[in-house]
C-alpha cells in the first residue's frame, strides 16, 4: 500500500491537483510575508501543471523558482530543464518570479554546484513546496541507480550533508547536478507527479520494499511525508 496516494481519471486532472496544492502552499508561505521558493521537476509530466500554475494569482515576484536537478547544458539548450521551466512555468501571472539557474557560463560542473550550494545555503528555508516526477527506473531528481554516489544523494542523517550534487549517469549524455534527498525534503509541501501503469507498478513495488529504487527512499522518509498524485 503506497500512502498518500492520489488517483486521478486523467492526467490534466492530476495535474490541476497538484497545482492546486502547491498554490496553497506558496500563498502560506507569502501571506506571511516572507518569500517562498519552489523547486520543480524537468521532463515532460509537469508542463500542464506549470500551465495551471502560470495562471495563478499569487505575489509571484517574492517566489524564488529552483530545478530539483539539471543537465549542465545552457539554457538555450533544448535538453535545458531551466528553459522548459522559463517557458512553460515562468510566464502568464507567474513570469515576475525569478528562475535561479544551474547553468553558468565558464564554469566547470564542480564550480556549478559549488555556486547553486551557495544559493541554497543563503535561502530562506523550509521550501513552500517541492514537485517531482520519477524515472521508471524509480530514479527521482538525478538520483539514478547508478550514480556512484547515490547514498551521500539519499543520505537524511546527517545535518552537514551537501545541498546539491554533481551527478554522471549512463542514462543522460550531460553531466548533470541534482538536489539531494535532505535538501528536497527540507520544504512544507512535497509531492510526486506520476502517470502510466509502469510507474504506478514502480511505487507499488517500491512501497513494497522490493526492488532497489532511489524512490524508495523518498517514500519512508518520515521529515516531510510525500503526496502522491498519480493518472493512467
Amino acid at each position: 500500500m503506497i500512502e498518500n496516494f492520489h488517483e486521478f481519471g486523467d492526467r490534466m486532472t492530476a495535474s490541476e491537483a497538484s497545482a492546486g496544492w502547491i498554490a496553497t502552499a506558496l500563498q502560506r508561505s507569502l501571506g506571511g510575508g516572507e518569500s517562498a521558493s519552489l523547486v520543480v521537476s524537468g521532463g515532460s509530466t509537469p508542463v500542464d501543471c506549470f500551465d495551471v500554475l502560470s495562471g495563478t494569482e499569487l505575489d509571484w515576484g517574492r517566489v524564488s523558482v529552483f530545478m530539483s536537478d539539471e543537465r549542465c547544458v545552457p539554457a538555450s539548450h533544448a535538453d535545458s530543464n531551466e528553459a522548459m521551466v522559463r517557458r512553460t512555468l515562468v510566464t502568464g501571472h507567474a513570469a515576475a518570479a525569478e528562475v535561479v539557474p544551474v547553468y553558468r557560463e565558464n564554469e566547470d560542473v564542480a564550480g556549478m554546484c559549488d555556486a547553486l550550494e551557495r544559493r541554497l545555503v543563503a535561502e530562506p528555508a523550509p521550501f513552500a513546496a517541492v514537485l517531482l516526477g520519477m524515472g521508471a527506473d524509480g530514479h527521482f531528481a538525478s538520483l539514478f541507480p547508478d550514480f556512484d554516489r547515490l547514498h551521500d544523494g539519499l543520505d537524511l542523517s546527517s545535518g552537514t550533508a551537501a545541498r546539491c550534487l554533481p551527478v554522471a549517469t549512463a542514462a543522460s549524455p550531460h553531466p548533470r547536478i541534482t538536489l539531494t534527498l535532505a535538501t528536497l525534503v527540507n520544504t512544507r509541501a512535497l509531492i510526486l507527479l506520476a502517470f502510466g501503469e509502469a510507474k504506478r507498478n514502480v511505487l507499488e513495488d517500491a512501497a513494497a520494499g522490493g526492488g532497489d529504487y532511489p524512490v524508495q527512499a523518498l517514500l519512508a522518509q518520515e521529515r516531510t511525508p510525500v503526496k502522491i498524485a498519480w493518472a493512467p
